[in-house]
């Protein structure tokens, strides 16, 4: 049961660009998936904040994420970037708002709607590839599409979006989002976050920060130098962590690229004073 006046967030994926295990891989993150499953098994990434129905992204696996939390309400989508692995999911707003014909004819009558935010760099880069989508959407009326010029407040909760052009190869733009009650704030930051500001006033006082895993290890070190270096490492996560001293730090967006193991993982989380997401992962603040 939920403890009263918290804030309740679920993690319902936790996983990388692609699903672990990776059909066809062999490596020994996926083989320990196989093998072991449990939190070693990863879905797409997203967040679903349950006080007002939001979702945060969209993966592929995003209706048997819902199913397997048992969350039957999306009424808002916050999308972080445009990547697939965070929106190849959208057509999730067909099944939960569709009213199929009482008999039996193909109709799409809308028993309810979506709202669905995004920054207004994100929202041109999403609309330039899934515009058409959209504005079937809107016209069956399953789906509301909306820019956040400014933070959006959902009952008791205020959430504001900081969107940043991100070093990735594709020049994408990629979002922060900040989550706050008045009580207590959490930041959401699952994908292309460097370069990570640090200087934003909304991420001062966080209870939890909930961010991209970096990457460790010789391997990963030598590519970065080779260039470019455009995903963050765990060097600079720490650096997040004691600029912000956020009292939890969660890492998400595990991908079997990474060779994080269990083990692997494990030594991390002792290391670095973090922890690791998991699909289904309850988070009370």
């Amino acid at each position: 049961m939920q403890n009263i006046g918290r804030m309740k967030l679920t993690i319902l994926g936790s996983g990388g660009f692609c699903t672990t295990p990776r059909p066809g891989c062999s490596c020994a993150v996926c083989e320990e998936a196989r093998h072991v499953g449990g939190r070693s098994m990863r879905l797409g990434p997203s967040l679903y904040l349950h006080d007002v129905a939001a979702l945060f992204d969209t993966p592929e696996d995003i209706a048997v994420e819902l199913n397997r939390a048992g969350v039957e309400r999306v009424a808002h989508v916050f999308y972080t970037h445009w990547h697939p692995d965070h929106t190849m999911g959208m057509r999730i707003v067909e099944q939960l708002n569709v009213k199929w014909a009482d008999d039996g004819s193909w109709r799409m009558p809308a028993k309810s709607k979506t709202i669905v935010h995004m920054p207004p760099q994100v929202r041109d880069e999403i609309f330039a590839r899934f515009g058409f989508l959209f504005e079937f959407w809107e016209k069956r009326g399953l789906v509301e599409a909306q820019t956040i010029d400014s933070p959006v407040k959902l009952g008791a909760f205020t959430i504001a979006a900081v969107a940043r052009k991100s070093r990735h190869l594709t020049a994408t733009h990629s979002t922060i989002y900040i989550i706050s009650d008045g009580k207590s704030k959490v930041a959401y930051a699952p994908c292309d976050i460097t370069p990570f500001p640090m200087d934003e006033p909304l991420l001062e006082g966080c209870s939890a920060m909930i961010l991209q895993i970096g990457w460790v290890g010789e391997e990963m070190a030598g590519r970065a130098k080779k260039g470019p270096h455009y995903e963050i490492s765990m060097d600079e996560i720490a650096g997040i962590m004691k600029r912000y001293k956020p009292r939890r730090t969660i890492l998400t967006h595990v991908g079997d690229e990474l060779g994080l193991t269990q083990g692997r993982l494990g030594a991390i989380v002792w290391e670095r004073g973090v922890e690791i997401a998991y699909d289904g992962m309850e988070i009370e603040i």
